[in-house]
């Protein structure tokens, strides 16, 4: 091979070698692209949305000062249907029967304990009641399990004893019962009295009785409200009011009503009020167990205001009141039924055995309250005057829904045979004649004739006689003890109104 030839053939191997050098570059070009394309992209995207964040964020200048409005709504809170409800009651029902145990005088269990109070001064007291007690509400939920005298006024212990006691006509009884408490809803005044012209005290008392024999609360639906306002309204009166302590009626009257508020809520501060109350009764009573008007300790007693006295003593003693001497008074009060009130079968107003039907009822049923229904005084006008008695609209006269009142009770308590036929013409009438709004006015009362608290005292009245199936159980006993121990108005209203 000349020296032409292999010099062109080494022209060749070089461009042949050129050749693969730019292809390799071109390959390692193109791979550096294909590597960088990714990251480029993404910082690119990245780089877009930190300008976009950047531009949202510099707009106008807020400006902080400027008033912000708000549309707040309150969020509605379902009740539980009431199959729900009905279990969660029975569960809890259980739960405090087994720690509870069903005695006479109510024992604070340690579920109760965190729920009471010191004994208040009165002046600690009075400085509560400007409280808005609704937070002591609901820290009570059931405080007893309403043990002896009041497990009826549940709702099932009201249907089981219209069942038991109240014959063909209870659902009829029932409405009735409901028409006069939403009267006396509706007539309610707005700082929680009744009857601001005449009597307050007393009427206010009678009816929120007749409320708390209903088993209403203030946590209650439909009468929580009306119930809580009474409460309060008796309670401040209670304690602010010295007047009141020398007015046995009023006096009575609203402490038996501060005293059932208190074994239906234990309320703490309704417990001071029930305490001053029973104290004064105490301190009012004479020696030989009976009262007078204002507390006198003269030679005069009068039934009609010792009645209201017992029957006080009796619902604190069993919403578990401590005040000293309490028991001895009780034991005094048989006495005086007894001993004092009581001859040839009959119960006297001013006078032993001179009476009217109000007074037979009311010393019958106080004895019946005390532990000592089964007693000979009880027993003999239960089958004497009370079996032969009979209710009349016509002859009832303007007292009437007080002997009635007086008279039921005693009945029902004194056996059902009686009570049947005393209950198969009485509910019925009473119904017959209840105003087409719900309150009553008794028989032969002109309007303004009796004062203007004549519709809530025969309101509130007839309204407990027809309650008178769940109000209390139909048999008491206070202790062993005391189950063991041995010019006239026909009203018994002459000389004071309460």
């Amino acid at each position: 091979m000349s020296a032409e030839d292999i010099a062109r053939q080494e022209d060749i191997h070089e461009e042949h070698y050129l050749d693969h050098e730019e292809i390799l570059d071109e390959y390692r070009r193109r791979q550096m692209i294909e590597h960088l394309t990714g990251p480029m992209v993404s910082l690119f995207l990245h780089a877009v949305v930190v300008v976009a964040c950047a531009v949202l964020m510099v707009g106008r200048e807020v400006n902080l000062d400027e008033g912000v409005e708000f549309d707040t709504k309150e969020l509605e809170v379902k009740p539980l249907d009431p199959e729900t409800m009905e279990e969660l009651d029975e569960i809890e029902e259980e739960v405090i029967e087994e720690i509870v145990p069903t005695v006479e005088k109510p024992t604070i269990t340690p579920q109760q304990m965190d729920m009471e109070t010191p004994d208040f001064s009165d002046a600690n007291a009075v400085a509560e009641m400007e409280l808005d007690f609704t937070m002591d509400i609901k820290m009570t939920t059931s405080p007893i399990t309403l043990p002896g005298l009041y497990s009826s006024r549940t709702k099932e212990g009201r249907e089981k004893a219209l069942r038991t006691y109240g014959g063909p006509g209870a659902a009829a009884s029932e409405r009735a019962v409901l028409k006069a408490l939403r009267w006396l809803q509706e007539h309610q005044e707005e700082d929680g009295s009744w009857s601001p012209r005449s009597n307050p005290e007393a009427m206010s008392g009678m009816a929120l009785l007749a409320f708390l024999a209903h088993g209403e609360t203030p946590s209650s639906e439909e009468f929580g409200a009306t119930v809580q306002r009474g409460i309060q309204w008796l309670a401040n009166r209670m304690l602010n009011k010295k007047g009141l302590e020398s007015k046995g009626y009023s006096h009575g009257i609203a402490t038996y009503a501060l005293c059932e508020a208190y074994a239906l809520t234990k309320i703490p501060f309704v417990k001071p009020a029930m305490e001053k109350g029973l104290e004064r009764m105490i301190s009012g009573q004479q020696p030989k167990g009976g009262f007078d008007y204002n507390y006198a300790k003269g030679k005069r007693w009068d039934l009609s205001v010792a009645a209201w006295q017992l029957q006080a003593m009796k619902a604190g003693y069993a919403a578990g009141a401590t005040t000293p001497g309490l028991e001895d008074a009780m034991e005094k009060g048989i006495n005086y039924l007894k001993n004092v009130a009581y001859a040839n079968g009959k119960f006297g107003y001013t006078k032993a055995g001179v009476g009217s039907p109000a007074m037979q009822g009311a010393g019958t049923l106080c004895l019946q309250l005390l532990g000592a229904g089964k007693s000979t005084e009880a027993k003999s006008c239960v089958d004497g005057f009370l079996a032969a008695y009979e209710p009349d609209w016509e002859t009832g006269g303007k007292h009437a829904s007080y002997n009635w009142y007086y008279c039921t009770q005693a009945i029902f308590h004194g056996g059902s045979r009686d009570f049947k036929r005393w209950n198969a013409s009485f509910a019925p009438m009473l119904i017959k004649h209840q105003q087409n709004d719900g309150h009553w006015v008794n028989p032969g009362v002109e309007p303004g004739n009796l004062g203007n608290y004549a519709p809530f005292k025969a309101t509130a009245l007839n309204a407990l006689s027809l309650q008178v199936y769940y109000r209390y159980l139909p048999t008491y006993k206070v202790s062993a003890t005391q189950s063991a121990a041995k010019t006239e108005d026909v009203f018994g209203f002459e000389g004071e109104e309460f």
